[in-house]
Protein backbone atom coordinates (compact mmCIF):
# COMPACT_ATOMS: atom_id res chain seq x y z
CA UNK A 1 0.00 0.00 0.00
CA UNK A 2 1.34 3.38 -0.85
CA UNK A 3 2.79 5.00 2.18
CA UNK A 4 1.94 8.80 1.99
CA UNK A 5 3.50 10.00 5.27
CA UNK A 6 7.48 8.73 3.56
CA UNK A 7 6.20 10.44 0.32
CA UNK A 8 5.63 13.95 2.42
CA UNK A 9 8.70 13.58 4.28
CA UNK A 10 10.89 12.81 1.22
CA UNK A 11 9.47 15.76 -0.74
CA UNK A 12 10.46 18.37 2.51
CA UNK A 13 13.73 17.08 2.50
CA UNK A 14 14.44 17.06 -1.07
CA UNK A 15 12.60 20.17 -1.80
CA UNK A 16 15.52 22.75 -1.64
CA UNK A 17 17.14 20.66 -4.58
CA UNK A 18 14.19 20.81 -7.38
CA UNK A 19 12.92 23.73 -9.93
CA UNK A 20 9.45 24.83 -9.49
CA UNK A 21 7.07 22.78 -11.55
CA UNK A 22 5.46 24.00 -14.39
CA UNK A 23 1.84 23.36 -15.38
CA UNK A 24 0.57 19.44 -15.01
CA UNK A 25 -1.62 17.03 -16.30
CA UNK A 26 -2.58 14.09 -14.14
CA UNK A 27 -4.08 10.58 -15.71
CA UNK A 28 -5.20 8.55 -13.48
CA UNK A 29 -8.85 6.98 -12.07
CA UNK A 30 -7.60 6.00 -8.64
CA UNK A 31 -8.00 9.30 -6.20
CA UNK A 32 -5.30 7.82 -4.11
CA UNK A 33 -2.69 7.84 -6.58
CA UNK A 34 -4.11 12.10 -7.80
CA UNK A 35 -3.76 13.06 -4.27
CA UNK A 36 -0.89 11.80 -3.80
CA UNK A 37 0.96 12.53 -7.03
CA UNK A 38 -0.38 16.16 -6.33
CA UNK A 39 1.24 16.27 -3.34
CA UNK A 40 4.18 15.53 -4.72
CA UNK A 41 4.00 18.23 -7.27
CA UNK A 42 3.04 21.17 -5.15
CA UNK A 43 6.15 20.09 -2.46
CA UNK A 44 8.28 20.58 -5.63
CA UNK A 45 6.39 24.26 -6.32
CA UNK A 46 4.15 23.21 -8.77
CA UNK A 47 0.92 24.91 -8.44
CA UNK A 48 -1.38 24.46 -11.49
CA UNK A 49 -2.50 21.24 -11.32
CA UNK A 50 -5.29 19.33 -13.44
CA UNK A 51 -6.44 15.65 -13.35
CA UNK A 52 -8.00 14.06 -16.32
CA UNK A 53 -10.23 11.29 -14.32
CA UNK A 54 -9.61 8.15 -16.42
CA UNK A 55 -7.74 5.21 -17.02
CA UNK A 56 -5.03 4.67 -18.88
CA UNK A 57 -6.46 2.12 -21.59
CA UNK A 58 -9.33 4.68 -22.38
CA UNK A 59 -7.82 7.78 -22.64
CA UNK A 60 -8.18 9.10 -26.18
CA UNK A 61 -7.59 12.95 -26.66
CA UNK A 62 -7.93 15.71 -23.98
CA UNK A 63 -7.38 19.61 -25.60
CA UNK A 64 -5.69 20.66 -21.71
CA UNK A 65 -2.37 18.14 -22.44
CA UNK A 66 -1.62 21.05 -25.10
CA UNK A 67 -0.78 23.27 -22.47
CA UNK A 68 0.97 21.80 -20.14
CA UNK A 69 4.46 21.10 -19.51
CA UNK A 70 4.29 17.76 -17.42
CA UNK A 71 1.85 14.84 -18.22
CA UNK A 72 1.73 11.92 -15.23
CA UNK A 73 0.32 9.01 -16.20
CA UNK A 74 -1.03 6.36 -13.98
CA UNK A 75 -0.75 3.00 -16.18
CA UNK A 76 -1.82 0.66 -13.17
CA UNK A 77 -1.01 -2.70 -14.09
CA UNK A 78 -0.51 -2.01 -17.88
CA UNK A 79 1.60 -3.67 -19.54
CA UNK A 80 1.53 -3.47 -23.25
CA UNK A 81 4.64 -1.85 -24.69
CA UNK A 82 3.57 -1.85 -27.74
CA UNK A 83 0.09 -0.16 -26.87
CA UNK A 84 1.91 2.69 -23.96
CA UNK A 85 4.04 3.69 -27.65
CA UNK A 86 1.46 3.92 -29.38
CA UNK A 87 -0.74 6.47 -26.99
CA UNK A 88 2.95 8.05 -26.79
CA UNK A 89 2.94 8.67 -30.82
CA UNK A 90 -0.94 9.62 -31.22
CA UNK A 91 -1.78 11.17 -27.85
CA UNK A 92 0.13 13.00 -26.05
CA UNK A 93 2.01 16.15 -27.10
CA UNK A 94 5.75 15.69 -28.33
CA UNK A 95 6.78 18.73 -26.49
CA UNK A 96 5.21 17.12 -23.17
CA UNK A 97 7.74 16.06 -20.67
CA UNK A 98 5.91 12.44 -19.40
CA UNK A 99 6.30 10.21 -16.93
CA UNK A 100 4.60 7.12 -16.08
CA UNK A 101 3.70 5.66 -12.68
CA UNK A 102 1.77 1.91 -12.25
CA UNK A 103 2.06 -1.30 -10.37
CA UNK A 104 3.96 -3.33 -12.25
CA UNK A 105 6.95 -4.85 -10.47
CA UNK A 106 9.50 -5.93 -13.03
CA UNK A 107 12.91 -4.69 -14.46
CA UNK A 108 12.19 -6.36 -17.83
CA UNK A 109 9.54 -4.06 -18.16
CA UNK A 110 11.15 -1.28 -16.45
CA UNK A 111 14.28 -1.60 -19.41
CA UNK A 112 11.23 -1.60 -22.04
CA UNK A 113 10.25 1.25 -20.75
CA UNK A 114 13.88 3.00 -20.94
CA UNK A 115 14.68 1.67 -24.29
CA UNK A 116 11.48 3.80 -25.95
CA UNK A 117 12.73 6.97 -23.79
CA UNK A 118 9.92 6.55 -20.74
CA UNK A 119 10.14 7.30 -17.28
CA UNK A 120 8.33 4.96 -15.70
CA UNK A 121 7.90 5.01 -11.48
CA UNK A 122 6.82 1.69 -9.79
CA UNK A 123 4.08 3.29 -7.34
CA UNK A 124 4.81 1.34 -4.15
CA UNK A 125 8.93 1.20 -4.35
CA UNK A 126 9.67 4.34 -6.30
CA UNK A 127 7.05 7.09 -5.69
CA UNK A 128 9.37 9.06 -3.51
CA UNK A 129 11.46 9.93 -5.84
CA UNK A 130 9.05 11.25 -7.85
CA UNK A 131 10.19 15.14 -7.54
CA UNK A 132 13.58 13.90 -8.64
CA UNK A 133 11.83 12.18 -11.81
CA UNK A 134 9.93 15.61 -12.39
CA UNK A 135 13.28 17.51 -12.65
CA UNK A 136 14.71 14.71 -15.02
CA UNK A 137 11.65 14.36 -17.59
CA UNK A 138 13.11 16.56 -19.96
CA UNK A 139 16.76 14.58 -20.25
CA UNK A 140 14.96 10.99 -20.51
CA UNK A 141 14.75 10.04 -24.24
CA UNK A 142 15.71 13.38 -25.21
CA UNK A 143 17.16 11.65 -28.07
CA UNK A 144 14.00 9.29 -29.08
CA UNK A 145 12.00 11.43 -31.55
CA UNK A 146 8.06 10.40 -31.64
CA UNK A 147 7.60 12.68 -34.25
CA UNK A 148 5.91 10.65 -36.96
CA UNK A 149 6.52 11.62 -40.77
CA UNK A 150 4.25 10.43 -43.01
CA UNK A 151 4.97 10.82 -46.97
CA UNK A 152 2.37 11.52 -49.49
CA UNK A 153 3.85 10.89 -53.36
CA UNK A 154 2.20 11.59 -56.08
CA UNK A 155 3.02 9.67 -59.46
CA UNK A 156 2.71 12.60 -61.94
CA UNK A 157 0.79 16.10 -62.17
CA UNK A 158 -2.28 16.20 -61.27
CA UNK A 159 -3.08 13.13 -59.89
CA UNK A 160 -4.00 15.16 -56.63
CA UNK A 161 -1.19 14.35 -53.96
CA UNK A 162 -1.47 17.61 -52.49
CA UNK A 163 -5.28 17.24 -51.64
CA UNK A 164 -4.65 13.84 -50.69
CA UNK A 165 -2.26 15.45 -47.70
CA UNK A 166 -4.67 18.35 -46.99
CA UNK A 167 -7.57 16.15 -46.39
CA UNK A 168 -5.32 13.35 -44.18
CA UNK A 169 -4.02 16.88 -41.99
CA UNK A 170 -7.39 17.92 -41.91
CA UNK A 171 -9.06 14.45 -40.79
CA UNK A 172 -6.20 14.23 -38.23
CA UNK A 173 -7.16 18.14 -37.41
CA UNK A 174 -10.74 16.98 -36.99
CA UNK A 175 -10.22 13.95 -34.58
CA UNK A 176 -8.10 15.12 -32.64
CA UNK A 177 -5.52 17.79 -31.00
CA UNK A 178 -2.05 16.34 -32.46
CA UNK A 179 0.16 19.22 -33.08
CA UNK A 180 0.26 18.06 -36.86
CA UNK A 181 2.57 20.56 -39.67
CA UNK A 182 2.06 19.34 -43.21
CA UNK A 183 4.64 20.69 -45.83
CA UNK A 184 4.21 21.18 -49.66
CA UNK A 185 7.78 20.08 -50.85
CA UNK A 186 9.08 22.07 -53.93
CA UNK A 187 8.67 19.18 -56.27
CA UNK A 188 5.36 20.63 -58.20
CA UNK A 189 2.93 23.34 -58.33
CA UNK A 190 2.85 25.04 -54.92
CA UNK A 191 -0.82 25.19 -54.38
CA UNK A 192 -1.17 24.76 -51.17
CA UNK A 193 -2.66 27.74 -50.20
CA UNK A 194 -5.35 27.82 -53.15
CA UNK A 195 -6.79 24.29 -51.76
CA UNK A 196 -6.20 25.28 -47.87
CA UNK A 197 -7.86 29.01 -48.39
CA UNK A 198 -4.80 29.60 -46.38
CA UNK A 199 -2.36 32.45 -46.87
CA UNK A 200 0.65 30.65 -46.74
CA UNK A 201 4.02 32.50 -47.54
CA UNK A 202 6.67 31.25 -50.07
CA UNK A 203 9.86 31.93 -48.05
CA UNK A 204 9.56 28.28 -46.10
CA UNK A 205 7.87 30.15 -43.16
CA UNK A 206 5.83 28.08 -40.87
CA UNK A 207 2.13 29.38 -40.53
CA UNK A 208 0.14 28.61 -37.82
CA UNK A 209 -3.54 27.51 -38.22
CA UNK A 210 -4.68 27.18 -35.15
CA UNK A 211 -3.23 26.13 -32.15
CA UNK A 212 -2.12 22.71 -32.30
CA UNK A 213 -2.01 23.01 -36.35
CA UNK A 214 0.29 24.49 -39.20
CA UNK A 215 1.27 24.34 -42.75
CA UNK A 216 4.33 25.90 -44.96
CA UNK A 217 5.46 25.60 -48.74
CA UNK A 218 8.53 24.31 -48.80
CA UNK A 219 11.54 26.58 -50.38
CA UNK A 220 13.84 25.28 -53.40
CA UNK A 221 16.26 24.77 -51.16
CA UNK A 222 14.95 22.72 -48.22
CA UNK A 223 12.66 20.49 -50.49
CA UNK A 224 14.19 17.29 -49.37
CA UNK A 225 13.95 17.91 -45.84
CA UNK A 226 12.98 16.46 -43.26
CA UNK A 227 14.87 16.81 -40.19
CA UNK A 228 14.58 20.77 -39.47
CA UNK A 229 14.32 21.48 -35.69
CA UNK A 230 11.20 23.08 -35.70
CA UNK A 231 9.96 19.60 -36.50
CA UNK A 232 10.78 18.36 -33.33
CA UNK A 233 7.66 20.04 -32.00
CA UNK A 234 4.75 17.84 -33.78
CA UNK A 235 3.78 14.40 -33.48
CA UNK A 236 2.72 14.09 -37.35
CA UNK A 237 4.81 15.84 -40.01
CA UNK A 238 3.14 15.17 -43.23
CA UNK A 239 5.33 15.75 -45.99
CA UNK A 240 4.11 15.85 -50.08
CA UNK A 241 5.97 15.55 -52.80
CA UNK A 242 5.63 14.86 -56.69
CA UNK A 243 7.96 12.06 -57.62
CA UNK A 244 7.42 11.57 -61.09
CA UNK A 245 10.32 9.16 -63.30
CA UNK A 246 12.69 12.12 -63.48
CA UNK A 247 13.28 12.68 -59.61
CA UNK A 248 12.56 8.83 -58.91
CA UNK A 249 16.43 8.90 -56.90
CA UNK A 250 15.36 11.60 -54.25
CA UNK A 251 13.57 8.65 -53.03
CA UNK A 252 16.95 7.57 -51.08
CA UNK A 253 16.04 10.52 -49.21
CA UNK A 254 12.11 9.88 -48.60
CA UNK A 255 12.36 6.12 -48.03
CA UNK A 256 14.76 6.24 -44.81
CA UNK A 257 13.14 9.50 -43.65
CA UNK A 258 9.12 8.68 -43.51
CA UNK A 259 7.49 5.83 -40.97
CA UNK A 260 5.14 5.44 -43.74
CA UNK A 261 4.47 6.57 -47.27
CA UNK A 262 1.47 7.29 -49.64
CA UNK A 263 1.38 6.34 -53.20
CA UNK A 264 -0.96 8.27 -54.74
CA UNK A 265 -2.21 6.90 -58.19
CA UNK A 266 -5.70 7.66 -60.27
CA UNK A 267 -6.76 5.51 -63.05
CA UNK A 268 -4.93 7.15 -66.03
CA UNK A 269 -1.88 4.28 -67.67
CA UNK A 270 0.86 7.06 -67.16
CA UNK A 271 0.20 7.48 -63.32
CA UNK A 272 -0.17 3.50 -62.47
CA UNK A 273 3.19 3.21 -64.62
CA UNK A 274 4.93 5.51 -62.67
CA UNK A 275 3.20 4.06 -59.29
CA UNK A 276 4.92 0.76 -60.23
CA UNK A 277 8.42 2.13 -60.56
CA UNK A 278 8.20 4.40 -57.00
CA UNK A 279 6.71 1.23 -55.58
CA UNK A 280 10.04 -1.11 -56.98
CA UNK A 281 11.80 1.32 -55.56
CA UNK A 282 10.26 1.92 -52.28
CA UNK A 283 10.39 -2.25 -51.88
CA UNK A 284 14.16 -2.09 -52.90
CA UNK A 285 15.26 0.64 -50.71
CA UNK A 286 13.38 -0.70 -47.56
CA UNK A 287 14.81 -1.31 -44.46
CA UNK A 288 15.95 -5.59 -44.24
CA UNK A 289 16.21 -7.41 -41.08
CA UNK A 290 18.13 -10.78 -40.77
CA UNK A 291 17.72 -10.66 -44.52
CA UNK A 292 14.20 -10.30 -44.49
CA UNK A 293 12.11 -7.56 -45.72
CA UNK A 294 10.13 -5.41 -42.78
CA UNK A 295 6.54 -5.40 -43.29
CA UNK A 296 5.61 -2.98 -45.72
CA UNK A 297 4.83 0.77 -44.89
CA UNK A 298 3.69 1.47 -48.50
CA UNK A 299 -0.32 2.74 -48.65
CA UNK A 300 -1.49 2.46 -52.09
CA UNK A 301 -3.86 5.29 -52.27
CA UNK A 302 -6.48 5.32 -55.55
CA UNK A 303 -8.05 8.85 -55.95
CA UNK A 304 -10.77 9.43 -58.28
CA UNK A 305 -9.38 12.87 -59.58
CA UNK A 306 -11.78 13.06 -62.56
CA UNK A 307 -15.59 11.48 -63.58
CA UNK A 308 -15.25 7.94 -65.11
CA UNK A 309 -13.92 7.65 -68.07
CA UNK A 310 -13.86 4.81 -71.03
CA UNK A 311 -10.38 4.31 -70.83
CA UNK A 312 -9.90 4.45 -67.30
CA UNK A 313 -8.33 1.20 -65.30
CA UNK A 314 -10.40 -1.12 -63.47
CA UNK A 315 -9.80 -1.65 -59.94
CA UNK A 316 -8.54 -5.35 -60.91
CA UNK A 317 -6.33 -3.76 -63.63
CA UNK A 318 -4.20 -1.41 -61.29
CA UNK A 319 -3.86 -3.87 -58.60
CA UNK A 320 -2.71 -7.02 -61.07
CA UNK A 321 -0.78 -3.91 -62.60
CA UNK A 322 1.08 -2.80 -59.28
CA UNK A 323 1.98 -6.02 -57.68
CA UNK A 324 -0.10 -4.79 -54.62
CA UNK A 325 -3.69 -4.02 -53.08
CA UNK A 326 -5.04 -0.76 -53.58
CA UNK A 327 -5.47 0.17 -49.23
CA UNK A 328 -7.65 3.47 -49.52
CA UNK A 329 -10.13 4.41 -52.47
CA UNK A 330 -11.11 8.56 -52.36
CA UNK A 331 -13.95 8.73 -54.60
CA UNK A 332 -14.63 12.00 -57.04
CA UNK A 333 -15.59 14.93 -54.79
CA UNK A 334 -17.34 17.89 -56.95
CA UNK A 335 -17.66 20.26 -54.66
CA UNK A 336 -15.25 20.07 -51.77
CA UNK A 337 -16.61 22.86 -49.62
CA UNK A 338 -19.94 21.02 -49.79
CA UNK A 339 -18.67 17.54 -49.34
CA UNK A 340 -19.86 16.29 -45.90
CA UNK A 341 -19.16 12.26 -46.46
CA UNK A 342 -16.96 10.48 -44.15
CA UNK A 343 -14.35 8.80 -46.91
CA UNK A 344 -11.85 6.08 -46.48
CA UNK A 345 -8.94 8.53 -45.91
CA UNK A 346 -11.14 9.61 -42.56
CA UNK A 347 -11.22 5.91 -41.53
CA UNK A 348 -7.59 5.49 -41.91
CA UNK A 349 -7.01 8.50 -39.58
CA UNK A 350 -9.06 7.22 -37.26
CA UNK A 351 -7.85 3.73 -36.55
CA UNK A 352 -4.57 5.54 -36.53
CA UNK A 353 -5.78 7.83 -33.82
CA UNK A 354 -7.67 4.54 -32.00
CA UNK A 355 -10.83 6.05 -32.88
CA UNK A 356 -14.22 5.88 -34.56
CA UNK A 357 -15.24 8.66 -36.35
CA UNK A 358 -17.40 10.46 -33.97
CA UNK A 359 -14.69 9.96 -31.24
CA UNK A 360 -15.78 6.47 -30.50
CA UNK A 361 -12.91 4.33 -29.56
CA UNK A 362 -12.32 1.63 -31.67
CA UNK A 363 -10.93 -1.76 -30.76
CA UNK A 364 -9.97 -3.01 -33.91
CA UNK A 365 -6.70 -4.11 -32.92
CA UNK A 366 -6.23 -6.44 -36.03
CA UNK A 367 -6.94 -4.45 -38.53
CA UNK A 368 -4.28 -4.29 -41.96
CA UNK A 369 -4.28 -0.54 -41.33
CA UNK A 370 -3.02 -0.65 -37.66
CA UNK A 371 -0.78 -3.00 -38.40
CA UNK A 372 0.98 -0.52 -41.42
CA UNK A 373 0.41 2.16 -38.28
CA UNK A 374 3.36 0.01 -35.94
CA UNK A 375 5.70 0.01 -38.26
CA UNK A 376 8.79 0.71 -36.43
CA UNK A 377 10.68 2.71 -37.83
CA UNK A 378 14.36 2.13 -39.25
CA UNK A 379 17.13 3.73 -36.48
Amino acid sequence: MLDLTKINKKSVENKAAISSVGSTIIISARPHIVSAISIQIRMNGGQDVNVIDDYFDNIIDNKYMLSSEYIIVDIEDYRDIAGIQQKIKYLFPVTSKKIFVGDVDSISFCDEMKRMGALYLHLDSQMMLLGTAIKKAGEIGSEISYTQKISVLGCKGGCGSTLMAFQLYKAIGELSHLPTLLVQGHTGTPDLDLISDVALQRDGVITHVNPYQAMKIATEEEQWQFDAPDFKNYNVVIFEHNVSTQVRDKLAYIVPESDFIFVVVTRELSAVRNARLIIDELERTAPAQDGNKTFSKNIIILNENHLSRPNDLSNEDIENYLGKKIDIYCLYIKDLAKNKTTSELDLFVAKMLGKKPGNEKSHDKNSKILNILRFNKKK
